[in-house]
């Protein structure tokens, strides 16, 4: 399977997630209970998105893409500020231990940092741009790529002494092809 599939397939999983939580949402008992239960439920289940996003990364080069961002964003934008905050230290802080199964050692503190931003900077766009209510998808597309230009501003910021290495990275995780 060609590489921009694999990474398709993978962007998908918190869309049918985030159709799946809603759904249950409205047609089940889930939405009788406290707003607070319903928050951590969603962190969770987003954060174990992230995770996936962390694990199934595709490599490239030795530079993974992967779309483990997308879930806090995800979480923060459609559900709620909570959910964003948990999906995203979560993912962020496993992303940081998963360089001991493997993932790569070089990103590891910009692409943990950025994980846990992706959560709080979309807590923060629901609660302040859009008044608690779901993002349009058309600010969520753009929220998605301003986190991911900061993705890869942290990997030059966390690498400031080897910004040669940090450009080839950069370079192989924006144009793989």
């Amino acid at each position: 399977m060609p590489m921009f599939m694999k990474l398709s397939l993978m962007a998908t999983v918190p869309v049918i997630f985030s159709v799946l939580l809603y759904l249950i949402d409205k047609k089940t008992g889930f939405n009788k209970l406290k707003y607070i239960y319903k928050q951590i439920i969603v962190g969770l289940v987003f954060a174990i998105i992230a995770i996936f996003g962390t694990e199934f990364g595709i490599n490239v080069d030795g530079a993974t893409i992967n779309v483990r961002n997308a879930a806090p964003l995800c979480a923060g934008l459609i559900f709620g500020a909570p959910a964003g905050i948990i999906a995203g230290v979560i993912g962020g802080v496993e992303r940081f231990f998963a360089t001991f199964w493997g993932a790569g050692e070089y990103t590891q503190i910009a692409c943990s940092i950025s994980t846990v931003l992706a959560g709080f900077l979309a807590a923060a766009m629901r609660k302040l741009l859009f008044d608690n209510k779901k993002a349009n998808w058309f600010y969520g597309l753009v929220l998605a790529a301003l986190t991911e230009v900061l993705d890869m501003l942290m990997i030059f910021l966390t690498n400031v002494s080897d910004i040669h290495t940090a450009f080839l990275f950069v370079r192989k995780c924006t144009i793989p092809w």
